[in-house]
């Protein structure tokens, strides 16, 4: 007994209580052994550590060092379910059994009882919170719809009576799974069906006419019988200055069947592939070819001075012009009317 005590204390002098040792108190009926083995450590260490001479003599309620840096209590809490043991809770928030025996006083480790509250080290990682989907409330005749947090693509969709396949379409999503907050979704497919009266085309073939009735006044009777030679030229004219109307005629000119002059540079615009290389003046607007939705090739064109747009249907032939209805179409007229051409 006299060595054991000796060698504790030669033990004492040569390694000096660590700084960061914890402190622990002795149950009833505990030994020296259930606590060395509880924390991972010698009988040994903690004789060294405390000072003890005989390791069959500890009294239940003092207190001991054990090694390693305190165990501080999180404000988390684990209610032990059925089948769960401590090496799986521990996982489950990443901490060490060990710092879960030691921060909830268990004497074994093999053992927990069901429906017991242990507390949880502060280090602990806990789970995130169920998701909460929320609530999508739909505006009457809106065109876009901005993505809330807790919305899901799922859930717009129903709350404007649209199949998901549409919206996922309509905005050319990747991966309709992963929608982020903030993102402006389109709710309509604008293949110009509704377009307005205003039509700036026709308005500047209106003065092609006009000038002809000048040919017409100073072209007089008896001019025309006394020198017939001069009065011949004089209808010419208006004949040149009809020509001007096959300019203004950009629903033949502007059929998908025309081969594209540029290299093809494709962009996108909600459901609109727009060749940008391949602009073209005509009749005062500017036309390029297009792609819908459907992959069908149609043209578009676009009056920067009157800022509006116009589309060829299904045969070919152009629709009424229109000012932009949807983001995107106002996004394409500014990109295209701040380019001078």
């Amino acid at each position: 007994m006299r060595r054991t005590a000796l060698a504790a204390l030669l033990l004492t002098a040569w390694f000096p209580l660590s700084a960061t040792a914890a402190s622990v108190r002795v149950r009833s009926g505990e030994t020296l052994s259930d606590i060395a083995d509880r924390y991972g450590v010698s009988v040994g260490t903690l004789m060294r550590m405390n000072g003890i001479r005989n390791p069959d003599l500890v009294e239940a309620g003092s207190r001991l060092q054990v090694p390693g840096p305190t165990v501080t209590a999180g404000s988390g809490r684990h209610r032990v379910q059925s089948g769960e043991t401590l090496s799986i809770i521990a996982s489950k928030y990443r901490v060490s059994s060990r710092d879960l025996m030691a921060l909830n006083n268990l004497r074994n480790a093999n053992h927990v009882e069901v429906g017991q509250t242990l507390r949880l080290p502060s280090n602990a990682v806990m789970p995130r919170p169920a998701f909460k989907p929320v609530a999508v409330t739909p505006i009457p005749g809106a065109t876009e719809h901005t993505v809330a947090k807790g919305q899901t693509l799922t859930q717009i969709a129903k709350a404007y009576k649209l199949p998901v396949t549409s919206l996922i379409s309509i905005n050319q999503l990747s991966d309709p799974n992963k929608v982020e907050v903030g993102t402006r979704l389109y709710l309509t497919d604008p293949s110009f069906q509704a377009p307005i009266t205003a039509q700036p085309q026709p308005k500047k073939a209106e003065p092609v006419a006009a000038a002809s009735t000048p040919v017409v006044t100073v072209k007089p009777t008896a001019q025309a019988k006394a020198k017939p030679v001069q009065a011949k030229p004089v209808q010419t004219k208006p004949v040149q200055a009809k020509k001007p109307v096959v300019k203004a005629k950009p629903v033949e000119a502007a059929k998908p069947k025309q081969t594209l002059a540029k290299s093809a540079d494709w962009r996108t615009y909600g459901p609109l592939q727009v060749d940008w290389g391949n602009w073209q003046p005509m009749g005062g607007s500017q036309v390029v070819p297009t792609l819908n939705a459907q992959g069908q090739a149609l043209y578009l064109a676009v009056n920067c001075s009157a800022k509006k747009i116009n589309a060829t249907g299904a045969d070919g032939s152009w629709k009424a012009w229109e000012a932009p209805k949807n983001r995107f179409e106002q996004d394409l007229v500014k990109d295209r009317c701040q380019v001078k051409v």
